[in-house]
């Protein structure tokens, strides 16, 4: 059998000899042409080079019996095959399924760039007196936090927010949402571990805080009425006009029996937004007021009681902007008078809390220094929350990033036959923030 192949050096010898010849005949050379079919011998000899490493390839291969492989092998006289053309018997694959052990490319990296990451930092210099006139003073990292949001689908978003607790250093959930419903639905639905909505409190993170209130202390009626559930939602929102009904399973139960999903509640308001000029207004009413944070810690003796109903509460807020200028108002409160027995003493209360707010914020050199003024008080909390708190606070955003602020703290306690003190306690705060 004839060997069909040629020989690189072959190849290269025969096209030497020819270009010696050319060179020998011509009588004159022209400048540079010695310069140039140099040039050519080195690229003869790079293509020698590798014909004789793909040669050697072609070898290893038929002795192990294996078919030639590559872009640029092929069987003598058989046509390529399109990589997109079917083989008869063959089931065609689907860009979009993923092989065993292949890494998937395009969703990961939508995935990656539809995720937000945010957190914060806080530390804080603090002097205090306390009702019974002991002054202390301290330097810490109060707040350690870290956001997620996540909108891989534009029809739903995830929310979750981490928290260094200081206490126990330990980190712990602070808020896990999950939203269906597009911002251009005017139905959508909400569930997770949150805030349910009620009063001026929208969220736990630090950027919520801000947006309620300018100061570094939160009035009374969040730190009383604000409550951290795990609950579902059902929401409408169209032309300025919000409204949901949520349910929840809170910790009151009047039945002393196991936990049931029996709480609910519902919120309704309406709010628009321009270059000059901003408001929001609402109610908001929960089923059973003494599942809130405050109220669970301050009235226990209501968690597990013998009774058919539970006491529902009812909110009222409102939020105006303009021109610079915040005002917020707020109330809360119970609905009803509970009855219920303490150190063997019938008691009666009706818990409630308001407050108003007034604010200021403008630029002057590229920072935005602010101002804020917080009156709240409460009423039927026996003791377990100061009666009045006021609040002036002072700051400045360096950048959009970093906040300095300084706020002065005075407390009212309840009277003696109200289960207080009688006497007040105050605080100065100055406050380091870093946002991202």
């Amino acid at each position: 059998m004839k060997d069909w192949r040629l020989k690189p050096s072959m190849v290269a010898a025969s096209m030497f000899c020819v270009l010696v010849g050319s060179t020998a005949e011509a009588q004159q050379p022209a400048p540079g042409e010695l310069d140039a079919l140099r040039k050519m011998m080195q690229e003869v000899l790079s293509q020698n080079e590798d014909l004789r490493k793909r040669v050697r390839e072609l070898e290893e291969a038929v002795k192990r019996g294996q078919a030639p492989t590559g872009p640029a092998t092929g069987v003598a006289g058989e046509v390529p095959r399109d990589p997109a053309t079917p083989v008869a018997g063959e089931v065609p694959k689907d860009p979009a399924t993923p092989v065993a052990g292949e890494v998937p490319s395009g969703p990961v990296k939508t995935a990656r760039e539809k995720i937000q990451l945010g957190g914060a930092l806080q530390v804080e210099a603090r002097y205090n007196k306390a009702y019974n006139g002991v002054k202390s003073s301290d330097l810490a990292l109060t707040t350690a936090e870290f956001d997620f949001e996540a909108d891989v689908v534009d029809w739903a978003k995830g929310e979750l927010s981490l928290q260094w607790d200081s206490a126990n250093n330990t980190i712990g959930l602070n808020e896990g949402l999950i939203t269906i419903g597009k911002p251009t639905w005017p139905v959508y639905l909400k569930t997770g571990q949150g805030i349910v909505p009620f009063g001026t409190s929208i969220g736990t993170t630090v950027a919520a805080r801000f947006e309620e209130s300018l100061t570094i202390t939160g009035p009374l009626t969040i730190e009383i009425f604000e409550a951290k559930e795990d609950y579902v939602l059902l929401g409408f929102r169209k032309y300025g006009f919000h409204a949901g009904a949520y349910l929840y399973n809170g910790s009151t139960d009047n039945r002393v029996r196991g936990k049931h999903l029996e709480h609910y509640g519902a919120t309704v308001g309406y709010g628009m937004k321009t270059d000059l000029l901003s408001f929001d207004v609402g109610f908001d009413w929960n089923g059973s007021i003494f599942d809130t944070d405050g109220l669970t810690t301050a009235f226990p003796e209501l968690q597990k009681r013998p009774h058919r109903s539970y006491t529902p509460g009812f909110s009222a807020h409102g939020r105006l902007g303009m021109f610079g200028f915040s005002l917020i108002a707020e109330y809360d409160g119970a609905m009803n008078t509970v009855h219920f027995t303490r150190n063997r003493r019938n008691v009666s209360t009706m818990p409630e809390a308001w407050q108003v707010e007034i604010g200021y914020m403008t630029k002057i050199f590229g920072v935005r220094p602010y101002g804020a003024f917080n009156y709240s008080a409460t009423a039927g909390m026996l003791g377990a929350f100061p009666q009045r708190r006021l609040l002036g606070s002072v700051g400045t955003f360096l950048t959009d990033n970093i906040r300095l602020a300084l706020e002065y703290n005075n407390e009212q306690d309840y009277p003696r036959i109200q289960g207080g003190t009688g006497k007040e306690a105050e605080a100065w705060i100055l406050q380091l923030t870093y946002e991202w």
